[in-house]
C-alpha cells in the first residue's frame, strides 16, 4: 500500500484514522488480527474526499458504491453512517475547519 515512512509523518494522522475506521467498518467481516489491510485500497480516495470537504452524505454515498458496486453485497447504512460521521467529525476537528 503506502510506504511506511509516510505513516511516521505527523500529517499522516488523518490517514491513520481513516484506516482505523475502515477496519472497524469492515462490511464483509474479514478484518482479523492477521488480515488488517482488506480496505486499505479505499483509504487514499477517502482522505482526498475529506481534504476536499466531503460531507457525511458524500462519504456515505461513496461507501455505498464500494459495497454495492465493487463488493456486490448488501449495504448496512446505519453502521456506515456512523463511520462516515466519525470520519467527518474527526477531520473537521483535526484540520480545524
Amino acid at each position: 500500500m503506502i510506504d511506511s515512512d509516510y505513516f511516521r509523518r505527523p500529517d499522516a494522522k488523518g490517514h491513520l484514522k481513516v484506516l482505523e475506521v475502515l477496519r472497524r467498518w469492515d462490511p464483509i467481516g474479514v478484518i482479523s488480527e492477521h488480515n488488517q489491510d482488506e480496505y486499505d485500497m479505499y483509504s487514499t480516495h477517502i482522505v482526498q474526499m475529506l481534504d476536499a470537504g466531503a460531507s457525511v452524505e458524500d462519504l456515505l454515498k461513496h461507501m455505498r458504491w464500494i459495497v454495492t458496486e465493487r463488493m456486490e453485497i448488501g449495504f448496512d447504512a446505519m453502521h456506515s453512517r456512523s463511520c462516515a460521521e466519525e470520519l467527518v467529525e474527526f477531520w473537521r476537528s483535526w484540520r480545524g475547519s
